[in-house]
């Protein structure tokens, strides 16, 4: 584990990396990511046309290839877990061998220092998420008509997205829900997190200097390479309320948990309450009365003032 206060690296007996090393570092794992994703997409679309086609056909139609997935959602899961969840976890893993840092230190995934702070975060986190419906209504607010090209890909991604959703759901059943919980929210909570907030968090405050920055921009990031514009400033707020989390308490821990209970409740919210459509638990989910909603916000305010000025289990800078 690196020594951060004598400036080496007792497992390799070098000096910390600096903020240069930090930019040649991002630029690795953004190098990494574009090839795992080409290369295990690439993988996944091949076999897929192999096994609908017999032959690498279907390369030529990804979109026809992908209609086809939809009336088999476990295929369609393990699709999406290969091209989209695997490159994440496969380009942040990948990059600690040239970074020359331990995942288990570099990541955060080691256990939450202080059990105090962890639930505190974890506190954080709930009382934010009231916040994302109105947050949410804002967003959808904004008027994009006079850019109609610009409003028409949005809308077209948008529709993209949901009908995915709804097609990983399928019939609804026991086991179809099992798997949901596993693909649609586990594992991308773990996958993204991993990646967004355990490595890109890391190099940004290796490069800025400023964990808020760092958060901030890895938020921005987060919330734009979802391609679920008419959501981007929810995505914006969950995503630098996780990164606080992991800030607070040291650990990447919380931002999983977290991350992971947000996208189970859309996962329930798409089984039992709103019959599979997407379009439903976006309506079920009304933004809070004005008077809550400021409410809440002083709340989720206070409890953020009190941990950013107590919590001693902060994470420092790997880098120089």
């Amino acid at each position: 584990m690196d020594d951060l206060q004598s400036g080496k690296d007792t497992e390799t007996s070098h000096a910390r990396p600096d903020r240069m090393q930090a930019v040649l570092h991002f630029v690795i794992g953004f190098l990494f990511f574009i090839g795992c994703v080409m290369l295990l997409g690439g993988i996944a679309v091949a076999l897929l046309s192999l096994y609908y086609y017999g032959d690498a056909s279907g390369l030529k139609d990804s979109e026809a290839l992908m209609s086809k997935l939809y009336p088999q959602n476990l295929l369609l899961k393990i699709f999406l877990f290969v091209s989209s969840s695997l490159p994440l976890l496969a380009a942040a893993f990948i990059s600690l061998r040239f970074i020359k840092a331990s995942s288990r230190d570099f990541l955060l995934l080691h256990a939450p220092i202080s059990k105090k702070w962890f639930l505190y975060s974890l506190l954080f986190v709930l009382v934010s998420m009231p916040l994302m419906s109105s947050l949410l209504e804002l967003n959808m607010a904004i008027d994009l008509s006079k850019w109609p090209d610009l409003k028409n890909w949005i809308d077209t991604q948008d529709s993209a997205s949901n009908q995915t959703y709804e097609a990983m759901v399928g019939n609804r059943g026991f086991f179809s829900f099992i798997t949901s919980l596993v693909f649609m929210a586990l594992i991308p909570a773990i996958a993204e997190e991993i990646f967004f907030r355990g490595f890109l968090m890391n190099i940004f405050n290796g490069i800025f200097k400023n964990m808020h920055v760092s958060i901030l921009v890895t938020a921005l990031l987060f919330s734009v390479i979802h391609f679920q514009l008419l959501k981007v400033i929810p995505m914006f707020f969950l995503a630098t309320v996780f990164g606080y989390a992991v800030y607070w308490t040291g650990s990447l821990w919380a931002s999983i948990i977290a991350h992971f209970v947000n996208n189970a409740i859309a996962v329930i919210m798409l089984y039992f309450y709103a019959e599979g459509d997407y379009g439903k638990v976006l309506e079920q989910g009304e933004s809070l009365p004005l008077t809550a909603t400021v409410l809440m916000a002083v709340i989720v305010v206070t409890i953020f003032v009190y941990i950013q000025k107590n919590s001693n289990t902060k994470t420092q800078n790997f880098y120089v």
